[in-house]
Order: C-alpha cells, then sequence, then structure tokens
C-alpha cells in the first residue's frame, strides 16, 4: 500500500520539526494525527488529521513544482469534478493561496479522497478497474485544449536520457559504483539500439505518470480516481499507456531486480481500457502500445541507471538500501528485466491488443 502508520497515531517529533509551524498556521490547522506516504519519489507527503477530525494530505513539493503548476492542478481538478469525476482538490489558504513557501521549500494542501494506493495489484481484476480509469479520465480530457497550457513534465524522449546516462558516466568517474553501473549502462545502450521507432501521434491530454501508486481504489477493489496530477498536460497517447501498463504489468514491483511482464495482467489492463477507450483511440495509437511499453522501460532503466551516479533526482528507502546509489541500481535492473522478458513475449502482446481492442470496438 501507499502509506504507512495509522490514522490515530500521534504526530511523532521528527514529522513535527519536518513540517513549519508556519504551514499549519497558514491554513489553521491543528494537528491531530498522520499518515507518511512512502511511494513517492518526487514530493513529501502526509495524511493528516486534524483536532477537528478532517483529514487533508499535506505535501512538501519537489523544486521543480513551481508555481505555474499549482495553479495548473486547480483548473484541472475543477474541471474532472465538473465532469463527474472524483479527483483531491487544492485547499486555499487562509490568505487564500494555493501554496505556502517557508524559506526554500514549498508546501501545498489537497483534499482527502479515502483509499489505497498499491505499488502491486492485489489481484489481475484491479487491472481491469486501473485501464477503466485512465480511459474515463482521457475522455474526460477530450475538450481540455482550451485548459492544458503546460507541457508534460515527464515528456518521453529516449534520446535524451540515454544522453545524460552517458554524460552521468564521463562525468562520474570518481564514483565508487562507477565500473558496475557502466557495465550496466552498456547493455541499456544495447537493448536501446533494438526498440522499434514510434510514429508520432496527436498529443492528447493525459496523467503524464499513471503508474500504479497513481490510482487510487476503494476497499472493493473499485479504481476511486487518478491522484498526482502535477504532471497533466498534453502528450502522445501511447506513451501514457505505455508507461501505465509497463507499471501495472511488473507483478513484483519497482524495488527488486527480479521483475517480469504479466500477459495476464496486460490483458485484463487492456480490457479495461478498450471497454472506454475504443470510443477515441485510433488505430495508430493501438499498434503503438506494445512498442511504447518497451520503449518506456528502457527509457526508465536509463534514468534510474543514471541516479545510481547522479544521486540527484530519485527519492530512496533508506530501509531497504543502504544508499540512493544501490536503490536506483536496483530500480534499473528491474526496468531492464521487466522489457527483456516483455521482448520476449511480445508477439503474445501485440495479439492481446488486437484482439481486445477488436472485440470491444463491436
Amino acid at each position: 500500500m501507499r502509506t504507512c502508520g495509522t490514522i490515530g497515531e500521534p504526530l511523532m517529533r521528527a514529522d513535527r520539526d519536518v513540517i513549519p509551524a508556519r504551514v499549519l498556521e497558514a491554513y489553521g490547522f491543528e494537528l491531530q494525527t498522520f499518515e507518511r506516504a512512502t511511494s513517492g519519489l518526487i514530493n513529501q507527503t502526509w495524511i493528516i488529521e486534524t483536532k477537528s477530525s478532517k483529514r487533508y494530505v499535506l505535501q512538501q513539493l519537489h523544486a521543480m513544482i513551481g508555481p505555474d503548476v499549482t495553479r495548473h492542478i486547480q483548473a484541472v481538478t475543477q474541471r474532472l469534478q465538473q465532469q463527474g469525476l472524483c479527483s483531491p482538490a487544492l485547499v486555499q489558504t487562509a490568505a487564500g493561496e494555493y501554496s505556502v513557501r517557508v524559506g526554500e521549500k514549498s508546501w501545498r494542501v489537497l483534499t482527502y479522497v479515502p483509499g489505497d494506493c498499491f505499488d502491486i495489484l492485489p489481484n489481475v481484476e484491479y487491472a481491469r478497474e486501473a485501464g477503466q480509469m485512465l480511459a474515463r479520465f482521457h475522455t474526460a480530457g477530450v475538450d481540455w485544449e482550451d485548459l492544458i497550457c503546460l507541457p508534460v513534465s515527464t515528456t518521453h524522449d529516449i534520446s535524451r536520457y540515454l544522453e545524460i546516462l552517458q554524460t552521468a558516466l564521463k562525468n562520474n568517474t570518481h564514483h565508487e559504483d562507477h565500473a558496475k553501473v557502466a557495465r550496466f549502462a552498456d547493455e541499456i545502450f544495447s537493448f536501446a539500439r533494438t526498440l522499434p521507432k514510434g510514429i508520432a501521434n496527436p498529443p492528447r491530454m493525459v496523467h503524464g505518470d499513471p503508474k500504479l501508486s497513481n490510482v487510487l481504489f476503494d476497499p472493493g477493489g473499485g479504481a476511486v480516481c487518478l491522484v498526482d496530477l502535477d504532471t497533466v498536460g498534453l502528450m502522445d497517447l501511447v506513451w501514457e499507456l505505455g508507461d501505465a501498463f509497463r507499471s501495472w504489468c511488473n507483478p513484483y514491483g519497482e524495488d527488486t531486480k527480479d521483475t517480469t511482464f504479466s500477459l495476464e495482467i496486460f490483458e485484463q489492463a487492456v480490457y479495461g481500457y478498450a471497454t472506454i477507450g475504443h470510443r477515441f483511440i485510433s488505430p495508430e495509437e493501438i499498434d503503438g502500445i506494445v512498442p511504447a511499453v518497451l520503449t518506456i522501460y528502457t527509457e526508465l532503466a536509463a534514468r534510474f541507471c543514471a541516479d545510481a551516479l547522479l544521486e540527484c533526482y530519485f527519492g530512496w528507502d533508506a530501509s531497504q538500501f543502504s544508499s540512493c546509489s544501490s536503490h536506483n541500481f536496483v530500480r534499473a535492473q528491474g526496468q531492464m528485466n521487466a522489457a527483456r522478458d516483455l521482448l520476449s513475449k511480445r508477439t503474445a502482446a501485440e495479439q492481446i491488443v488486437a484482439r481486445v481492442f477488436s472485440t470491444t470496438a463491436t
């Protein structure tokens, strides 16, 4: 699950020290209890409960999340709610602002939507639910061209990330794990040369980071909404679907190198998406799904591999790994192993996509 701790646990001293009093004062909050989210790699997140028994999501924002992104999220959540979709919404301060700046850090608060997020699917039925939720989100955004004015912050460009990895290798020869990382980077470069060339499609409104932990589920396994809307914007739909399926269809999660690509999960996820998505997805986008999954696995392997040397972008789990470098190296290995497994199953995966979309379109 996405969070640790339990509601009703007193706010720990470490968290009291991390959360500035000025932030709480700006929102008029008196804290009673908390949960700390553990899955996010970018923003630091707490689920808090005030003394008035109201729950909220409190976030300390990564430096790359600027005021424009926060204002954009407010516009996106309003549009989602107008179209009948559940979504967390930004909470204003007493002064009418949507974030608070304290020193070099910015903070914001969102409404709390009950539910659970997972790093690994509890069962394959969740994949179908997630697929349907993502398709509903995309359907809602079909006519949002007037609203979307920000580029997707996770724009997929594998050439760029391969260059970043190459530069990291060149500039960090002093790193104690450089030799190990360099050997693995050679495998990534070699695999990348075998990737199919994609066809550019007109951009659509997308979530931008549809990994499994950004899908909220109710206790019965129904998908409630998508969370973490910092990345919403215009992008080629195949990259959105590729990113979703590479996350959902890895049954072992991202914190192990021993990963695979599950065709059983993939079929359910594609079916869930196609039941709604067949109304707007193009034949070119359908054909691009499996190549996009392969490409994004490789792209993420390159990103994690680079951060095994740079140690400056992705967060890491100190309870399982000795360093940011070791955690990101395992992540890189996991992405590549899943890519290799999918490559061995590519024909079967493409047959699933073709069969499911042809069935749901009739």
